[in-house]
């Protein structure tokens, strides 16, 4: 893949306008919920954080996979076959950081980068959320990031966890 998805929490505002328009794309509604990308808003803490799909090397949630519905595409996106899903749930119990999930059929989605066009990127104003070439700097931020793995919790828990040990690095 020659671009990729970063997160910088120290630039994001938590104003969410990532979450409406993914949610706007993927599902057709303001809703959120359903976004591929998640926000950790810290209010009293003046912190937010995004939780984005790392498309991890050796995805677990594609190990995890047992329809095999989860694969690389050319750009080396981790994507879900929905036609493939069969709705059990291991992948969302896989991921450490809580970025895939399951719609109300049961069937598993999670961020494919819109195709090599992310719509949050296009909406992030404070520049949180970039689509680039890896740079050094970019690189060590992901890195710092991948580090904060959760082992248990529904997505929203592991989410939050990745939320709150950001936090206290950016405090350190």
């Amino acid at each position: 893949m020659n671009k990729m998805l970063f997160a910088d929490p120290d630039k994001c505002t938590g104003c969410n306008r990532c979450t409406y328009v993914c949610s706007a794309v993927k599902t057709g509604q303001f809703a959120p919920s359903r976004a591929h990308i998640q926000i950790n808003n810290f209010p009293h803490k003046g912190f937010a954080a995004p939780s984005i799909c790392f498309q991890c090397p050796g995805a677990p949630c594609h190990k995890a996979c047992p329809a095999n519905a989860i694969s690389r595409n050319a750009d080396d996106v981790v994507v879900v076959d929905a036609e493939k899903c069969t709705a059990c749930g291991n992948c969302v119990t896989a991921c450490p950081y809580g970025m895939i999930e399951q719609n109300e059929q049961k069937v598993a989605y999670k961020c494919d980068c819109c195709d090599g066009d992310p719509a949050c990127v296009k909406e992030c104003f404070s520049g949180a959320l970039v689509f680039q070439e890896k740079t050094p700097a970019l690189v060590k931020i992901k890195g710092l990031q991948m580090k904060q793995r959760a082992t248990e919790g529904l997505p929203a828990e592991k989410r939050h966890q990745l939320g709150k040990a950001l936090l206290l690095l950016s405090r350190d």
